[in-house]
Parts: C-alpha cells; sequence; structure tokens
C-alpha cells in the first residue's frame, strides 16, 4: 500500500526519523480498515471499531507530527473524529483562531482539508499570501472544493466567468470579488483539499503535510489576525 523511504534533511528530516520506525504499523492501521468490508473476514462488531479506533490513532499521530513541526503558538484540539462513508476523519481545532482542519483518509489517499475562516479579509493579503497558496501545489494534489455555490440569481449575472474552473487562483479571486460586489453574507472561496495517494512514499506523504498543514495554518491565521487586530480599535 505505502512505501517508506528514511532519507530527508534539516529539522524535520530529525522529527520524522523519531518516528519512522512506527510508520509501517500506521500503514498497516490505515490498510485493515480500507479493506476490512471486502478481506473476506467475517469480523465482529467488537473487531470493526477496533480497527476504527485504531486508524483514528494513526491520524492523531500524524497529526501531533504537524503541530510538532509548525511550533505553532497556539493550541489544538485534536479529540474528534467523524467517520465518513469511505474512510476516517480527525478533527484539529486551533484554540487561538478558531479554525478547523480535517486530517483524513479515504480509499484513495490520506489528505488535509479547510476552509477559510474570515475570507473577506483577502484584500488585505500581500503578495507572500498567494506565493504560499501556489506552493501547495507542489507538495501534493490541490484541489478547491465548491461545495457550495451563491444562488441562482446571482451566478447567472457571473456566467460567464462561472464556466471558468482551469485556474485554482483565479476560481479564488472570482467567487471573493462576487461575494464582495453581492454583498453576500458568507463568501464562498471554497475548500482548499490537498491529498497524496497511497502510491506515493509514506515518508515524502508525511513530510509534505507537515509543510502544507503548517502553510494551511499560516493561510487561515492571517485572515483571522486581520479580523482580530480591527476589534482592538
Amino acid at each position: 500500500m505505502w512505501l517508506i523511504r528514511t532519507s530527508m534533511d534539516n529539522r524535520l528530516k530529525k522529527i520524522l526519523d523519531d518516528n519512522v520506525e512506527k510508520f509501517s504499523e500506521w500503514t498497516g492501521a490505515i490498510s485493515e480498515y480500507n479493506t476490512m468490508f471486502n478481506s473476506g473476514r467475517d469480523l465482529s462488531q467488537d473487531e470493526q471499531v477496533h480497527l476504527c479506533y485504531k486508524a483514528a490513532g494513526v491520524l492523531g499521530s500524524i497529526s501531533e507530527l504537524y503541530i510538532k513541526y509548525g511550533a505553532f503558538k497556539d493550541n489544538f484540539d485534536c479529540s474528534k473524529m467523524f467517520i465518513p462513508f469511505d474512510g476516517i476523519i480527525t478533527i484539529i481545532k486551533s484554540s487561538k483562531t478558531g479554525c478547523e482542519f480535517n486530517l483524513g483518509f479515504d480509499n484513495s489517499c490520506l489528505y488535509i482539508e479547510t476552509s477559510m475562516k474570515h475570507p473577506e479579509n483577502l484584500r488585505y493579503m500581500n503578495d507572500g499570501y498567494y506565493r504560499d497558496l501556489l506552493s501547495l501545489m507542489e507538495l501534493g494534489d490541490f484541489k478547491l472544493q465548491e461545495n457550495e455555490q451563491y444562488g441562482f440569481e446571482t451566478t447567472k449575472r457571473y456566467e460567464k466567468v462561472m464556466k471558468n474552473n482551469q485556474s485554482k487562483i483565479f476560481t479564488i479571486m472570482r467567487n471573493y470579488f462576487i461575494g464582495i460586489v453581492e454583498n453576500e453574507k458568507g463568501i464562498l472561496l471554497g475548500n482548499f483539499h490537498i491529498g497524496w495517494p497511497f502510491e506515493t512514499n509514506f515518508y515524502d506523504a508525511i513530510y509534505k503535510g507537515c509543510l502544507a498543514f503548517k502553510i494551511l495554518y499560516r493561510l487561515n491565521y492571517l485572515l483571522w489576525k486581520t479580523t482580530a487586530i480591527q476589534a482592538k480599535k
């Protein structure tokens, strides 16, 4: 299911190398959970629950690596999870910003996803913000999931630009400007989703996941910080 590599560098290398001996067990737990319903084994309910919590524990351990590498001045609650039809998700919630990050896996990949809180503050971000956003595309399979859309009348007014979804940056900015111009109560940028297929080297997946989580946190933090500063004035 996964391959394991043991070569990287610097601080992140040390964090991963301190845990690399567990990676085989982690990948095994994810694989067992994903295959338990089509493995031909007649599992009891207790055995199914055990495999579920075992796999969820792996996500908890991965989230600890993300947080350790990020060295954030923040606290995180990772005690909640939910089980969609095709995997498991652990919620990583920031105490400072209230932002939530879903760390999960399905039948095809390990992934992180989040939505941007305070998207109205996008207009205050500098070029570094967008460089960080673009860098996510180099770290994994980055997708912008538009699970919600503006109302029919709004989208009809912008029919031409709504048809263009080739560029993620364009789509984000399009959704932002439509929300601002139409004075929408909630600006719908879309959910940021970055994943690593199971064919990916597991060491690389965790390595790039640590980098991606730090970037996603920063993207959300900068939007939140603008609102926090304005609230103090």
